[in-house]
């Protein structure tokens, strides 16, 4: 069982204050994904305010790549995900931490724990203490606007209640190709974590499959941002991560591929364009064919997923102008 945690412990003062935020999940231990990021960060008219939400390693089981991957993100802001909270638990039963729904299949879970069993011997002490420190949760204000950062679910650091999978009103496709089985996660949840949390926007990661939903209640709207991966194709025909930004700046970025203004604050998902044949190298190199890894990422890696954009765009959210 992973971490648990109440949505109250949001409500506290912010971390940090900025008016333009990227939140940046699921790496995975792409250091291409990662350079992506910064450069994109670096070409803000203004420099942005960088968190890993988690699950920055993963695949990075080349000690080199580690290294790169820790100094990069530490370079930043970063939370623990349920890889980081597995390589710094005492007892290794936890297995990828990733805590499962019953509807994934056993092969996946199986591979998961395999992954992170091996990454468990690349960290020495000083990494797994600077792991060890990270916050699980953190809470920001961008330009008055409170964000609260959570790995997977504002109850659980490992939660799936944040799938695409499992919100309400129901997506049908991702159901049937999930095999998601419930309970769902109903809007008037999702409004009663961002009141308990006093947030108004809900980033999140950890469950592989992009999204971002408005909810409306009492004439006031909440938001779930979902990113993704930041080191893994997302979309059907697209070799990319994604990453959330949050910014004060009314206007969409141009490569912008869905988004939505919320009472002032524009928030989207923009690629993070990784290079694929670089990070497709370094997987093979960790990961050859027969491998753990292999068999739960590699078609993933090289053909994405059966997500569109419209499945993305949920509520009043709609496609950005980077959407060809």
């Amino acid at each position: 069982m992973a971490y648990r945690h109440r949505p109250e412990e949001l409500a506290g003062p912010p971390a940090f204050a900025c008016t333009t935020l990227y939140v940046v999940g699921g790496l995975y231990g792409n250091a291409h994904a990662l350079e992506a990021v910064v450069a994109r960060a670096a070409a803000e008219p203004s420099p942005p305010e960088i968190v890993f939400n988690g699950d920055f390693h993963y695949l990075d089981t080349d000690p080199g790549l580690f290294a790169a991957v820790e100094a990069g993100v530490h370079a930043h802001r970063a939370t623990r995900g349920n890889v980081e909270y597995a390589l710094t638990a005492d007892d290794d039963t936890v297995g990828c931490g990733c805590d499962y729904p019953d509807y994934v299949a056993d092969t996946v879970v199986a591979g998961s724990n395999l992954v992170v069993e091996q990454l468990r011997t690349v960290p020495d002490d000083r990494a797994r203490a600077r792991l060890a420190a990270l916050p699980h949760q953190l809470t920001a204000n961008v330009g008055g606007h409170r964000v609260g950062i959570v790995h997977g679910d504002p109850e659980s650091l490992a939660g799936w209640r944040l799938a695409l999978e499992a919100v309400d009103p129901p997506d049908e496709r991702a159901r049937a190709v999930t095999g998601f089985t419930g309970p769902a996660t109903t809007s008037e949840t999702v409004v009663d974590w961002c009141r308990r949390a006093g947030v108004s926007v809900l980033c999140c990661t950890h469950t592989g499959l992009p999204y971002a939903q408005d909810h409306t209640a009492d004439g006031v709207r909440y938001l779930v941002v979902n990113n993704g991966c930041a080191g893994l194709p997302n979309f059907s025909g697209m070799r990319c991560g994604i990453l959330t930004r949050l910014s004060v700046d009314p206007h969409p970025p141009d490569d912008g591929l869905y988004g939505i203004t919320l009472d002032g604050l524009r928030v989207d998902a923009v690629p993070a364009r990784y290079g694929h044949d670089r990070w497709h190298a370094d997987f093979l190199r960790c990961w050859p064919p027969g491998s753990a890894a292999h068999a739960n990422y590699a078609a993933r890696i090289e053909e994405g997923t059966w997500l569109t954009v419209d499945h993305a765009t949920r509520g009043t959210v709609t496609a950005g102008p980077g959407v060809s």
